[in-house]
């Protein structure tokens, strides 16, 4: 996995851009933390996830693309929640899509899912 273009958020930095990633997991707790503003998960078993950064703050985004064989199951960070899903549920991405998500407060996420 690359990361490059590192960029400081709060007390951590976080990556521009993370190229490789193999989601792994099939739970919040278990799957891939992504490090980057915009991911590229290349390498998805059936029913691995990832979770988004939990150093996001409310009006910034962070999106996922999957390019990998399955569908991928993309976790908001603890306690947060994307669209209409529960609180800590997974929206589920198919291959070859992708989603841009944006933090409108410190529990919710609003999923823009491309075509």
């Amino acid at each position: 996995m690359a990361v490059v273009n590192y960029i400081g958020i709060g007390s951590d930095s976080i990556g521009l851009v993370e190229t490789g990633v193999s989601a792994a997991g099939t739970t919040q707790g278990t799957a891939t933390r992504l490090r980057a503003q915009n991911s590229d998960v290349g390498t998805v078993a059936s029913g691995a996830g990832v979770v988004l950064t939990e150093l996001i703050a409310p009006g910034e985004e962070q999106s996922v693309f999957n390019s990998g064989a399955n569908s991928l199951k993309v976790y908001p960070a603890s306690g947060m929640q994307i669209n209409a899903l529960s609180t800590n549920a997974a929206m589920v991405l198919a291959t070859n899509t992708g989603v841009i998500f944006k933090c409108v407060s410190t529990t919710r996420m609003i999923g823009v899912l491309s075509a």
